[in-house]
């Protein structure tokens, strides 16, 4: 490799570094959740408050607990159960959990602030 090459990779990786930082910057904190039932908003929770919420979806009861700025579907009354085996997703992910059998889906939106 030749010095402009490594000078050029150095310079890519600092803009891609400095532009995830910005990104996440204006992401702001991710400490709700919305759980969705038929694409209608049917409760916000608070992920730093320590709680089993359960839901009634087309299939069965949905439940979802909440612990340590964490949460995962516990208790599911669905034929596969994929959305118990997707595990705990933590504070800021960008994962979600859906249950197709329900209906229902999880997803983290930010601060109580952010929500329209």
């Amino acid at each position: 490799m030749k010095k402009k090459d490594i000078i050029l990779i150095v310079i890519l990786c600092l803009v891609i570094g400095i532009g995830y930082f910005v990104f996440e910057m204006f992401q702001g904190e991710k400490d709700t959740i919305e759980v969705r039932y038929k694409n209608e908003v049917i409760d916000v929770i608070d992920i730093s408050v320590d709680k089993i919420h359960t839901y009634e979806g087309s299939y069965g009861k949905f439940s979802l607990e909440v612990k340590d700025h964490q949460y995962h579907a516990v208790n599911v009354e669905c034929p596969n159960h994929d959305c118990e085996k997707m595990g705990w997703v933590k504070e800021g992910s960008s994962k979600s959990i859906v249950c197709v059998p329900n209906e229902i889906y999880v997803i983290q939106v930010g601060t109580e602030d952010q929500i329209q």
